[in-house]
């Protein structure tokens, strides 16, 4: 059986997966030659910083909530789809995020990774709405969802440009 999370837990892991895209996008940034990708990432640095932001405010919110459970789930799917998502982050810190940065050969290689990590995002996400009760805030993380999705639109759009470019 898988482990169980309560609403505070699930929305420190949030936190975290915020914090971890914050860093690797503030390190790509850093590192980024082209002008135009390095908005991107400073964009995207930004947004994730906002998203860290939401998260801490739905912890702060819960009150009395944080060690109730956040949906009935008696076989454990739920949790076991969480405790995999987590494991198999992309970024488990924020020196793992920038290590990740340091080492993209090239712009296109930097902005594939942050494809891959905004889709393993939305994954994570959608893995925590199933956790959260309405009142504690799941039409929220439909919301970060949401700004997830243009995320990767904005991204896919830029490493084309950038291949058009070049």
């Amino acid at each position: 059986m898988g482990i169980s999370f309560n609403a505070d837990e699930v929305f420190e892991m949030g936190m975290d997966v915020e914090k971890n895209g914050e860093a690797y996008y503030n390190k790509a940034a850093e590192l980024a030659t082209d002008p135009d990708v390095k908005k991107v990432f400073e964009y995207l640095a930004g947004e994730e910083k906002t998203h860290w932001e939401t998260f801490k405010q739905m912890r702060d919110e819960l009150g009395g909530e944080t060690t109730s459970p956040t949906v009935i789930d008696s076989e454990g799917i739920n949790n076991l789809y969480l405790e995999a998502l987590v494991k198999s982050r992309l970024f488990s810190d924020v020196k793992g995020a920038e290590k990740v940065a340091e080492e993209a050969a090239d712009p296109i290689s930097a902005l594939n990774v942050a494809l891959t990590f905004e889709k393993d995002t939305i994954l994570f996400f959608s893995g925590m709405k199933a956790l959260t009760r309405e009142d504690l805030g799941a039409s929220k993380i439909d919301m970060l969802i949401e700004e997830e999705q243009k995320h990767i639109i904005r991204i896919a759009a830029e490493i084309k440009k950038f291949k058009e470019k070049s």
